[in-house]
């Protein structure tokens, strides 16, 4: 099908404002930014991981507004199932809205887009559970003959879910559709440089092999889109090296209050645990008294990791709830939350806004924007906006 305007979406996970200048060094990144209006050393979403900061941009709300404030269940497991399906979604997202319009969407890797009735080319990112089969479990999610197509052309890109190999099957994928499909919207999450990054931290031996790949994708991306398709490239969030992970489910488990297993802990009496995400964490009051809260709330603060607790305001827009539910608090720099194997995470995000060093940027080529860049205006969120306009559909 024809349009009269079609857009590009493309996500670089992880890679902050601090990135920007490192980019420019590449061809098709420098390329793009000739062409494009920049906005720099913006804020990115509380709190700063992948899944509530694209669905904040897909609908333009915050996470408390869009009920996705994690990237995966809350409870510490290593079987928490990833928040992947759009059925938790609460508002309208950029793909419904095009449907409604009459306009195609094709998605390759975009989280939380799994089992989605609106989006007629659905590559989703979706991760199978523990036992269960990677093939038939993305086909159950998303379009089944494109994806038996792509992979059938593009698999022998892929080397298990090692990076950049994803992000190499990714773009060839939307390359594809863009080239013969041509949809009205194409949303694609690139994810070499978050994985690489967690592994090797910001200035490891693997970061090279990460600016190499996204520019090498996005290049084929841009080709693929051809010179008059508006483009809107961003960063979900940044990283932050870490030495010391952190997780004070220990401390419930040695009172009684959880129990341990083989793959993380089982709810105690109280059904009360912490939630780790990354450079926070939440700890769940359940039933537990007050006096206890408190007592360990006295513990947490005491601790070496312990930046801040976390505000009214973020506890409120990321979805957490009041402090009725408990408590939340932030890691100084070097630390972070999880149930990641020691040394296993090199860098890590989650963390509040004001952390130092920890801004996004986007860029957009096209739209009727002029190109330039600004620095310190706007956020994440104006993205939806530019989207719907650039493609005449409104949002509820």
């Amino acid at each position: 099908m024809r349009y009269d305007s079609c857009m590009l979406i493309i996500s670089f996970d992880a890679v902050g404002d601090s990135e920007y200048e490192r980019l420019l060094a590449y061809p098709a990144f420098s390329a793009l930014s000739e062409r494009s209006a920049a906005y720099r050393n913006i804020p990115s979403i509380f709190p700063t991981n992948t899944y509530p900061a694209h669905v904040s941009i897909a609908t333009g709300a915050l996470p408390r507004e869009h009920g996705v404030y994690a990237n995966m269940s809350p409870f510490p497991s290593r079987r928490a199932s990833w928040n992947s399906s759009e059925r938790n979604i609460r508002k309208t997202t950029l793909w419904q809205a095009a449907k409604r319009h009459g306009v195609d969407t094709a998605v390759v890797f975009w989280p939380v887009t799994a089992f989605s009735r609106s989006i007629r080319y659905n590559i989703p990112e979706v991760i199978a559970p523990q036992g269960k089969n990677q093939i038939i479990t993305s086909l159950k999610a998303g379009s089944k003959l494109t994806q038996i197509k792509l992979v059938w052309r593009y698999g022998k890109l892929l080397a298990g879910i090692e990076q950049p190999s994803i992000d190499n099957f990714a773009a060839a994928c939307m390359a594809d559709i863009l080239r013969n499909k041509n949809p009205g919207l194409a949303l694609i999450h690139l994810t070499a440089y978050d994985s690489l990054c967690h592994k090797s931290g910001k200035n490891g031996e693997l970061i090279e092999t990460a600016y190499e790949s996204l520019d090498r994708n996005l290049g084929a991306l841009l080709d693929a889109a051809g010179p008059d398709r508006d483009i809107i490239l961003f960063s979900d969030h940044s990283q932050i090296d870490v030495h010391t992970i952190a997780d004070h489910n220990k401390m419930l488990c040695g009172s009684g209050l959880i129990e341990k297993t083989a793959d993380g802990y089982a709810p105690g009496a109280h059904n009360c645990f912490f939630e780790n995400c990354g450079g926070t964490a939440f700890f769940h009051r359940g039933s537990l008294p007050s006096g206890q809260a408190d007592d360990i709330r006295k513990y947490i603060e005491s601790g070496d990791d312990f930046r801040r607790l976390l505000t009214g305001d973020e506890l409120t827009d990321a979805g957490w709830g009041g402090p009725d539910k408990g408590f939340g608090f932030c890691a100084k720099a070097g630390f972070c939350y999880g149930l990641y194997e020691p040394g296993s995470m090199k860098a890590n995000h989650g963390y509040p806004l004001d952390m130092p060093d920890y801004t996004v940027f986007y860029m957009v080529r096209g739209c009727g924007l002029e190109p330039g860049v600004s620095s310190g205006t706007g956020g994440l969120r104006d993205i939806t906006a530019l989207a719907a306009r650039s493609l005449g559909i409104k949002m509820d």
